[in-house]
């Protein structure tokens, strides 16, 4: 094997090393680490019947332990209540508090609201404080009351281990942009080295389709073990279930598109084999001829 030959095979090894930690690292900074993909992401489970029950039932049961109703409108409160448990999904400003409860919930987690949290062993938190203020607002409405309630009402979810893997994980996803770097300049490397570069082109598209495996397995193992954890709660369990689902399907997006770039690379690099093969065949030719 000449230098040039070995360089080559470490850059595209070293790219697709990269790459593999690249990818990944940059969904989670997208989606996860930051406010507003977190939102699109877990927003969309406010629209989910069963959770939407479950997430209602929750917040009245809240809202109810955390106050003390007067006596003379008991009455109406039981059925205020009752009418917020069932129907609170329908009411016009139930979305606008739900997004609220997301970006609260990943403040906790993430961003400024964090520190606060830091010496509590706890794991991943849902603050449902926004939701338990609209069952407040439209209480008052129905029944001439208002009602202080907590600032924040925070369900668990998952256990500590699981908030101190996604705290690491968060920590170090926005570095993604370094190792993407390291495999563009790896993969130029190989090309520059490289005796025959469709060749590269070919290995480092089967290399794609090989990691999209390698993600694809990862995934379902990731999503299956930690969906196996129960945090004793049920809206937590169904929320963390719900936005696992979410999440796998949306890395699948990405993981579709690294087949399609795959392929692209592997079939350019056995057109351009074909091509130069058959241009070395004439170059013999005419030699052979002219002798």
């Amino acid at each position: 094997m000449s230098l040039r030959t070995f360089v080559s095979a470490v850059g595209v090894i070293l790219a697709l090393l990269l790459t593999a930690v690249a990818v990944p690292a940059a969904w989670v900074d997208a989606h996860v680490v930051k406010e507003d993909g977190f939102v699109r992401m877990a927003g969309a489970l406010g629209k989910d019947p069963d959770f939407q029950n479950r997430l209602a039932a929750a917040a009245v049961g809240t809202f109810e332990s955390s106050v003390q109703l007067p006596e003379p409108v008991r009455n109406l409160a039981a059925e205020a209540l009752k009418n917020a448990a069932s129907g609170m999904q329908s009411w016009s400003d139930y979305p606008q508090a739900w997004e609220e409860t997301v970006r609260n919930s990943h403040r906790l987690n993430f961003g400024t609201d964090q520190k606060e949290e830091a010496g509590t062993p706890t794991g991943l938190l849902l603050d449902i404080a926004p939701l338990v203020r609209l069952i407040r607002d439209h209480f008052a409405s129905s029944t001439g009351v208002r009602l202080d309630v907590p600032q924040q009402s925070v369900v668990t979810l998952g256990q500590a281990s699981q908030r101190q893997l996604v705290e690491r994980v968060a920590a170090f996803a926005p570095l993604w942009w370094v190792a993407a770097l390291g495999a563009a300049a790896a993969a130029l490397l190989a090309l520059t080295a490289a005796r025959r570069r469709p060749s590269v082109l070919v290995f480092l598209g089967l290399g794609g389709l090989a990691l999209a495996a390698l993600w694809t397995t990862t995934t379902d193992f990731a999503v299956g073990a930690v969906g196996n954890v129960s945090s004793g709660n049920s809206v937590a369990d169904l929320f963390k279930n719900e936005f696992l689902a979410s999440a796998k399907a949306g890395f699948g997006e990405w993981i579709t598109v690294d087949i399609w770039v795959a392929l692209a690379l592997l079939a350019v690099g056995i057109v351009a084999w074909l091509l130069t093969g058959r241009g070395r065949s004439r170059s013999a030719d005419r030699l052979g001829t002219g002798r």
